[in-house]
């Protein structure tokens, strides 16, 4: 394709910040076994020979830097040469031990030395440079290099007491950092097949010169810009479709003239046709901006995003918008059928309801291979090798290209597409074409001696800075082994994409991708009776910006809250300042009311609604945040909040934690553990503190004064009336290490509350210090009165034991669930892991587990046979006594047969599973992945209710759903008791 023009400004591009940081050797010397007792680090050389055997020996200062240090080179000017040079080593601690006054009866141990490269051929009066990345280098300390000979053909280099200063040895660091570019950004969604390709049913120019003509539906450009105004619209009809878009890109062709600003798209409205769309009648543009794209190259191609405009069949209509002062053409429907503009749709596969038993289903499954190397080449620095850096640079001048290198199984199943996934750190008029290369090795790659390169495979278009730049190699991939790509700069507007080790030096987490998408074999996806787990209804969310589930909560009538946080913007980074939103669903999953809280610093972790259809949210704050009825108390705490069931903010409670010592007041942090609620409306909630804090019956203490190494803070429970009022606390302290972890809390029909979790020795539940620690249930009257507690004790190497849920059946009982590694008893039967004895490194196995309503130990179910840890989530009983709980894969450990695709085809599905009263299992499903962990379960009328994170497309009962602006939505699956 054309290149882009040279003028354009690179400051317009955003790439990876890179600092290139030069040091001079503080010291170095070298040492001879031909003068035993002589120092020569005043010497204006180092020599490094095996005869007679001598050893150099170099220091530097690395000051502190701000960024990730990436590469690190030793560069020495070589005034003798050799035919096989010395190998550059790591000394370790041992051998540092040497200052410019060692000699070679007291010169450092080699004991624990590490080779890290070798010179190889240098030739007199020349640079050469040695990568040293593998060499441990901290900053704000000094850094050694040690050069051992490698033949008896020496060599020579000048030293820091060189007379030319410009010739000492120099450390050369690469330091590099992301702070431009979202840490993790969102990956792209993998879709199954090809496109189906739609062409104009209308195109069309209106310019605002001639505002009464209609000329512009037969030319054969369609043009954009000022002077004179000028505008292009578009109509597609999209018909035939039998599955849901899962992405959607309208497709046009530059003609002659680029631009440094490319027009902006948005969707329209309005009749129009060809032979009547003038200035004066043309479609008016609705919405926000669909898609934008900077840099334009004359003669290539540009993909403008539409997928949450073009949803299903039917007709859509786009206009372009002159964003720069100077205007382009692109090809209209009246050129060549290659270059016309063309709307480009995938679907998800064809899939229908499943209905028998079993619900068979296949998933498109997609396995990602992150590269096994890769790097960049330099004409500039024809010797040089790259593969250490954080991002791939592609340009024409200077010339750069990028290869990377991949391991891939395509395993036995028909493969549906190959997808090459690559993050642009900048922006470019006209991506890189991309070769298939030969397989290489990273530290030979130079521009010398670069991969070979063999046929080509595809052109990228027009790149958006922060866009996954995806390339189809279907057909280049046709067996399983190394298959290795060059990309090549089609540009003088060069960019670069985030490498591996971008993500492995924790800078950015967007390393390159090589997707294999395939049909999965069929599964059952179901075990239980016809008449329970089926969908009844499934709703998405659907907002502007990406939204993410806390928690969820039942409401009277059948209805739901939901606890989220959702993006400041379209664009930011997924761990930047969230909005706090509390939304409240109807018995059919629609929105009744959604309340948005963006205040800074605070973060909403619990929910629950009262029988009165209030709603109470817990969490954490810091400052003086105004949740609506003026500031929290100053300092770092918690608070309770109550909604009314309209959603205005009826009151709010803050609490904070704090310490005083030496005449030094210090703010602490507190924690929600979890939320609940009582007949009357009370909250009741458990988390955790240090230091002091006083929840409305003065000071208590924490027993632990403030954060320190791996402590873990102590915990509460606390009650609050209805109407905000203190009633009780419960302090559950212990000088444990790990603290007393009150995690779950459910109050019955009595109003006695149960809590549950892990608690140290010490803690004292109100009937005296525990002798030990262990699992722990406890329960306290209406009034905060203590009841009785039961222990699992977990002795070092003897049981590693969590508990994360309690729930009150309605005859009182209470169950609970956690996981385990080792051995306990229970109820007079024994337990034990599959790996017992292996101390704290084993596999943890899932239980649930039955106390009666004073604390005796009824049964207990062990789920052995994982093939890796799980644990039973969000455990919630209904009004009949049957458990519910949620589970990251493995269902077929539950007891009702295989289900599901194998972990490492498929792994961490969201699985629901239902039991018993007595804890046999009812029913068990599997469903598409959610992101991870994020699956949160609500007990209904008529049901139960799965909330995920939709961050990729997701099928169930035969119909695709896929995140808005292709970010996260909500999907909510009501599914039948």
């Amino acid at each position: 394709m054309a290149q882009g023009a040279a003028t354009q400004a690179r400051s317009q591009t955003q790439e990876l910040i890179t600092r290139t940081v030069t040091i001079i050797a503080a010291a170095d010397t070298h040492v001879s076994a031909a003068a035993p007792t002589t120092s020569f680090g005043s010497r204006p050389a180092l020599e490094v020979d095996k005869s007679p055997e001598s050893e150099a020996y170099l220091r530097f200062y690395v000051a502190p830097v701000e960024g990730t240090l990436t590469t690190a080179r030793l560069r020495v000017y070589v005034l003798d040469g050799s035919s096989e040079g010395p190998i550059a080593h790591d000394p370790r601690i041992s051998g540092r031990a040497w200052n410019e006054l060692t000699t070679w009866d007291t010169r450092p141990s080699r004991s624990d030395y590490s080779a890290l490269t070798r010179m190889g051929a240098v030739a007199s009066g020349t640079w050469s440079e040695l990568d040293i990345t593998d060499l441990h280098i901290s900053t704000g300390a000094f850094t050694d290099v040690h050069l051992v000979a490698n033949s008896d053909d020496g060599v020579s280099i000048a030293s820091s007491e060189h007379p030319d200063a410009t010739l000492r040895p120099q450390l050369v660091l690469t330091v590099q950092s992301a702070e431009d570019h979202p840490a993790n950004p969102a990956l792209p969604i993998t879709v199954s097949g090809a496109p189906v390709t739609f062409g104009p049913s209308a195109d069309t120019t209106v310019s605002a010169a001639a505002p009464t003509s209609s000329e512009g539906g037969s030319a054969r450009d369609l043009w954009v810009g000022p002077s004179p105004e000028r505008e292009a619209h578009l109509r597609f009809e999209v018909q035939g479709l039998t599955e849901s878009v899962q992405r959607a890109v309208l497709r046009l062709y530059v003609g002659a003239q680029g631009t440094t600003e490319g027009p902006a798209l948005f969707s329209t409205q309005g009749t129009w046709s060809e032979a009547s769309a003038t200035w004066n009648t043309r479609p008016a543009k609705v919405g926000n901006e669909v898609d934008r794209m900077p840099f334009l190259a004359p003669w290539g191609y540009v993909d403008y995003e539409v997928t949450d405009r073009v949803r299903g069949n039917g007709a859509v209509t786009f206009g372009l918008y002159g964003a720069s002062g100077n205007g382009l053409s692109f090809d209209s429907r009246e050129v060549s059928v290659a270059r016309a503009p063309r709307l480009l749709v995938w679907t998800g596969a064809a899939r229908a309801a499943p209905t028998e038993a079993c619900l068979t289903r296949r998933e498109v499954v997609a396995k990602v291979s992150p590269p096994r190397h890769d790097t960049y080449v330099s004409a500039e620095r024809p010797t040089t090798t790259f593969h250490r850096e954080a991002s791939l640079r592609v340009d024409a001048a200077p010339a750069m290209t990028s290869y990377l290198d991949f391991e891939v199984d395509l395993g036995a199943a028909p493969v549906r597409r190959v997808l090459l996934q690559l993050f642009a750190l900048e922006a470019t008029d006209d991506g890189p074409r991309l070769y298939k290369a030969r397989a290489f090795e990273p530290a030979a790659a130079t521009w010398q001696n670069p991969p070979e390169r063999l046929e080509l495979l595809g052109d990228a278009g027009a790149v958006k800075r922060n866009q996954w730049v995806e390339y189809d190699v279907t057909g280049a991939l046709t067996g399983s082994g190394r298959h290795a790509f060059a990309l090549v700069a089609d540009s003088n507007l060069g960019l670069s994409f985030a490498s591996e080790d971008a993500r492995t030096d924790w800078i950015l987490d967007a390393a390159p991708r090589l997707v294999v998408v395939r049909d999965s074999d069929p599964f059952c996806s179901y075990r239980g009776p016809s008449t329970s787990g089926g969908s009844t209804w499934v709703k998405q969310t659907n907002n502007a910006s990406a939204e993410h589930v806390r928690d969820t909560a039942p409401a009277p009538g059948g209805g739901f809250a939901v606890l989220g946080t959702q993006e400041k913007t379209r664009d930011s980074e997924p761990f930047s300042e969230q909005t706090d939103v509390v939304t409240l669903h109807r018995t059919d999953g629609a929105v009744l009311w959604r309340v948005t809280f963006p205040q800074e610093r605070v973060e909403f972790r619990q929910v629950v609604v009262t029988a009165l259809g209030n709603v109470l949210v817990a969490g954490e704050y810091a400052g003086a945040p105004d949740l609506g009825k003026g500031p929290l108390p100053q300092g770092t705490g918690m608070f309770v909040m109550k909604l009314t069931p309209s959603g205005a903010v009826d009151w709010t409670r803050g609490y904070n934690a704090w310490f005083r010592g030496g005449g030094e007041f210090m703010d602490n942090p507190m924690v929600v553990h979890d939320l609940t609620t009582d007949a009357h409306g009370s909250a009741v909630l458990t988390g955790g503190f240090w230091g002091y804090t006083d929840f409305g019956g003065g000071e208590v203490y924490s027993g632990k004064p403030f954060p320190y190494d791996d402590e873990w803070p102590n915990s509460f429970v606390l009650k609050v009336q209805w109407d905000g009022t203190y009633q009780w606390a419960r302090m559950l302290n212990t000088r444990a290490l790990r603290g007393t972890q009150a995690v779950s809390v459910a109050v019955d029909a009595q109003e006695n509350v149960t809590v549950g979790g892990w608690a140290g020795w010490g803690t004292d539940f109100g009937a005296g210090a525990l002798g030990e620690s262990g699992l722990f249930v406890a329960r306290w009257n209406v009034s905060g009165d203590f009841l009785w507690h039961w222990l699992l004790p977990t002795a070092t190497n003897v049981l590693f034991a969590d508990l994360y849920d309690v729930a009150v059946l309605p005859d009182g009982d209470v169950v609970f669930s956690g996981h385990f590694d080792g051995r306990f008893t229970f109820a007079g039967t024994a337990y034990a892991s599959a790996e017992p004895d292996d101390a704290y490194d084993g596999m943890r196995e899932p239980f649930l587990g039955k106390l009666s309503p004073t604390g005796a130990e009824r049964m207990l179910r062990h789920f052995p046979g994982g093939t890796q840890t799980l644990l039973l989530r969000e455990l919630s009983v209904d009004a009949s006594g049957n458990l519910f709980t949620v589970q990251s894969g493995q269902g077929g450990v539950l007891g009702l047969g295989a289900i599901g695709l194998p972990e490492d085809t498929a792994p961490e599905r969201p699985t629901v599973a239902s039991f018993t009263s007595a804890l046999e299992t009812r029913w068990v499903r599997v469903f598409d992945p959610f992101q991870s962990l994020s699956s949160r379960l609500t007990l209904v009328d008529g049901g139960v209710v799965l909330t995920g994170d939709l961050t990729t497309a997701f099928e169930v009962d035969g119909t695709w759903y896929t995140p808005t602006l292709r970010r996260a939505d909500l999907l909510h699956l009501k599914l039948r008791p």
